[in-house]
């Protein structure tokens, strides 16, 4: 944890050093006034957040270039990933140092969820980036108005309409026969907004396992992806607004069935809607919005089926937010969530209620509560608390900030069959299982320059108490402990304009990690660094890089993974407003690394696209 200080302070005096000189500010660097969405379901600026919030613009995933939104994510502070093969293989995001699926991911406002999943998380790996304008990360259990847990929320928000019309066709191909091709055209007018994607990706991919040594055989991936978002302002005070989509995705990996073969293919289908009605009326601002999310999943070994399961996620919600004064707002909301797979449902209902008050603009606080009542656990009750103090310098502003917030994971559908079954097959007695409860602080201080200096330090500390896990050891089932898991750490963040051509980005994060048994949380790095920069030599051509560093992680097996860098580059040319090239090289230095052991991971690919606007 010293270690982690030092380099968190030397490289704040660093940053501050390097950008001395006052420069304009830049849309792909924070300021006070970014206004995010996510920490309480409405427009806020910055400087009325205490949560600690990562922003991902669409200029940034355009110049980071990745197909896979997930690599994109990478770059973003706390966040680890696991990857077992290459594109669509399982994949595991972590926020933290907590699992994936207690990260909350939604597009446009609809839950992605898989409750068909062994806990429920969304299958990450099939989010292709090409139709997203705006990724927000709330980090930490700070998910009050969504039921959220100890990961925290994803929001991603697919790209907005402009007013007129505007079509964008693009395509690449690279290393592995991969091919990625999209057309998305949006449009808006005072009274109708709108926006149509079409993505495709596929490649050959390389062999996922290690222990795959008869085959060895390329395995391959393919997504075709189609979302639509509608939207009509039918009165001054009165909107309506539609939302699908559809992911459809296969992938061969190896290692399935019994015993285990290399020759597996999966298949995912996702179909997912939200219809919303708003309205404002004087001081209030309420929606009302129902989404469902369909999901079926297949597994086949040498052709026959294996494995398959369907299962859905329908909510209706109602969010409404009251302004009693200028300085004083209530949030408040009712929530219904039905899960199903197969014969299996389950229903929970919440309702939560949030104070957010201002005051002399410097001073802001939120608190609020949340009462879910689930039809197999009963009621649990969370809450949330979180203040911020901006004060002015001569040279910017330095903002303070701090929250707690508590959440609960009810046990999923998944791992009460599983068990079920197990007993019933097996004659094994595992005891009942409860829902997890998890606790959350952090402790920060941002600084806004004047000269479009961004710094950022947060220390963060979370617990969950009885999670579930799967028994390792006797192999019996879903099992829970009475102790208690705890991850804790430094985040450090610095974004630098520098002069008129360069921004350069830098996070860096320690991340301590403990099971109720003592040992380290496995696949998960103590640090975690990103340094990139983006040079603007023209107003055509710009240059984006980012070196990934990960290091001090541990398998599920307790054995230490290697350390590693990860070197990646695009250069972009604008030829014309109309027309654009880019090149993008990943894993540029050719490193073999290891994210879970005996999966492969992608050496050095290039990869060249076009992009054409009208």
């Amino acid at each position: 944890m010293k270690h982690a200080i030092f380099t968190a302070t030397a490289l704040s005096l660093a940053c501050a050093q390097v950008a001395a000189q006052d420069k304009p500010a830049n849309p792909l660097v924070p300021s006070l006034e970014t206004v995010v969405v996510v920490s309480s379901r409405q427009e806020t600026p910055l400087r009325e957040v205490a949560t600690s919030v990562a922003v991902l613009e669409e200029a940034q995933i355009e110049k980071l270039g990745y197909t896979a939104l997930v690599d994109a994510l990478r770059t973003l502070p706390s966040v680890s990933v696991s990857n077992s093969g290459g594109m669509g293989k399982t994949t595991t995001l972590r926020v933290r140092g907590e699992a994936g699926y207690r990260t909350l991911v939604q597009i446009d406002g609809v839950d992605v969820s898989d409750p068909t999943g062994t806990q429920s998380g969304a299958q990450i790996q099939h989010i292709l980036s090409s139709d997203v304008g705006r990724v927000e990360l709330l980090r930490g259990p700070q998910g009050l108005m969504y039921g959220a847990d100890a990961g925290g929320v994803l929001n991603i928000s697919t790209r907005q309409a402009e007013q007129g019309n505007k079509t964008v066709l693009s395509g690449e191909a690279g290393r592995y026969n991969s091919q990625r091709g999209s057309l998305n055209t949006s449009g808006a007018s005072d009274k109708l907004d709108y926006f149509v994607s079409v993505a495709r990706a596929e490649t050959e991919g390389f062999n996922t396992s290690k222990q795959d040594t008869l085959l060895k055989d390329n395995d391959g991936y393919d997504n075709t992806t189609l979302h639509a978002r509608l939207g009509a302002n039918l009165t001054e005070n009165l909107r309506v607004e539609a939302v699908a989509r559809n992911t459809d995705a296969s992938a061969q990996y190896d290692r399935c069935g019994w015993p285990a073969i290399d020759d597996c293919t999966s298949t995912f289908e996702q179909d997912a809607g939200r219809l919303s009605l708003s309205h404002r009326l004087g001081r209030l601002d309420n929606s009302l919005a129902y989404s469902k999310s369909d999901i079926s999943r297949q597994s086949f070994a040498a052709g026959v089926n294996d494995y398959d399961t369907e299962g859905s996620i329908e909510k209706l919600e109602w969010l409404g937010r009251a302004y009693l004064s200028e300085a004083h707002t209530l949030a408040y909301g009712l929530e219904r969530r039905s899960d199903s797979v197969r014969e299996m449902e389950r229903d929970q209902d919440a309702v939560y209620l949030e104070y957010q008050g201002r005051y002399a603009d410097r001073v802001f606080f939120t608190a609020g509560g949340r009462s879910d009542d689930n039809d197999d656990f009963g009621r649990y009750d969370t809450y949330r608390t979180s203040a911020a103090y901006v004060q002015a310098l001569d040279a910017g502003e330095l903002k303070f900030k701090a929250t707690y917030g508590t959440g609960f994971r009810a046990p999923s559908l998944f791992e009460i069959d599983y068990n079920q079954q197990q007993t019933a097959s097996y004659g094994y007695v595992l005891a009942p299982l409860t829902p997890e409860e998890s606790e959350g602080v952090d402790v920060g201080v941002e600084y806004f320059g004047s000269n479009g200096l961004h710094l950022e330090a947060v220390l963060f500390k979370q617990t969950i108490e009885r999670e579930i896990a799967y028994d390792s050891v006797g192999w019996t089932g879903y099992i829970q402990g009475d102790g208690e898991n705890r991850s804790e750490g430094i985040e450090l963040i610095a974004n630098m304009p520098l002069a008129d051509q360069w921004i350069i980005n830098l996070n860096y994060t320690y991340t301590d990690t403990k099971t109720a048994t003592g040992s380290a949380r496995p696949r998960v790095p103590r640090q975690l660094a990103n340094l990139g920069f983006t040079y603007a030599a023209s107003d055509a051509l710009q240059l984006a890089v980012n070196l990934r560093h990960s290091a001090d992680a541990k398998e599920t097996t307790g054995a230490d993974l290697d350390n590693y860098q990860v070197l990646d580059a695009s250069v972009n040319y604008q030829v014309t407003p109309m027309l654009a090239f880019y090149l993008r090289g990943e894993n540029l230095t050719d490193k073999d690394y290891v994210e879970i052991v005996n999966y492969n991971t992608a050496g050095a690919a290039a990869y060249a696209g076009v992009k054409i606007t009208f």
